[in-house]
């Protein structure tokens, strides 16, 4: 009985450490994949990304992140209310043309709006500028404008609205009106100036498409 207990004792200890070493070692296996295919995948997920990017530039309205809510603030962030038709040129860069100096020295509202706009997927943005009689509420100026609608940031317009040619006591209220991509109210946002004296001369004439 006793060499049968020896006889299984040793036989037992061998397949134990047998076992545990195959454990380990299937544990510490892993896959190990030859370094040409992970160089195609980097390749192909490369030209995946490239391709995402192309269709984002050249249809914006897919990028995720735009079915946020569109918003857009707009204010007069300064009104020079006796602004020349040079000057304002100038400030625009804008090339005087054929103007003569009678018509460059026309007066008029300078005024610089400053707007951010988002969630509108790089779409224009009617923005109307409007100087009218503070008196009896006709229109003496209206410009229309479409400008891009931001992401969010900052931006700055500058717009130039003539008093009317023959002098006047009448003043003039200046309206800013930005509204959505289709012009129809409610307006986005809006800011006034009231009370702009009028010209105190009279004024040359100026091409139609300057008002």
């Amino acid at each position: 009985m006793t060499a049968q207990r020896e006889e299984t004792g040793g036989n037992a200890a061998p397949d134990a450490a047998e076992t545990a070493e195959g454990s380990a070692e299937a544990k510490s296996w892993r896959p190990r994949w030859p370094s040409g295919i992970v160089a195609q995948a980097a390749v192909v997920v490369g030209l995946i990304g490239g391709i995402v990017g192309l269709v984002f530039t050249f249809f914006p309205d897919l990028r995720p992140g735009l079915d946020e809510e569109p918003s857009a603030q707009l204010e007069l962030a300064d009104v020079n209310n006796r602004a020349t038709l040079r000057e304002y040129l100038n400030s625009e860069g804008i090339p005087p043309g054929s103007l003569s100096p009678a018509a460059l020295g026309r007066l008029g509202v300078l005024s610089t709006i400053s707007y951010s706009s988002s969630g509108f997927g790089g779409k224009e943005l009617p923005l109307v500028v409007s100087l009218t009689s503070r008196e009896t509420g006709r229109v003496a100026c209206k410009h229309t404008y479409r400008i891009k609608a931001g992401g969010g940031g900052q931006l700055t317009f500058r717009s130039w609205s003539p008093f009317p040619p023959r002098p006047a006591s009448d003043s003039y209220n200046l309206h800013v009106t930005l509204f959505p991509p289709d012009g129809q109210p409610p307006s986005l946002d809006a800011d006034d100036e009231n009370g702009i004296q009028g010209a105190p001369v009279a004024a040359a004439p100026i091409p139609l498409d300057l008002c």
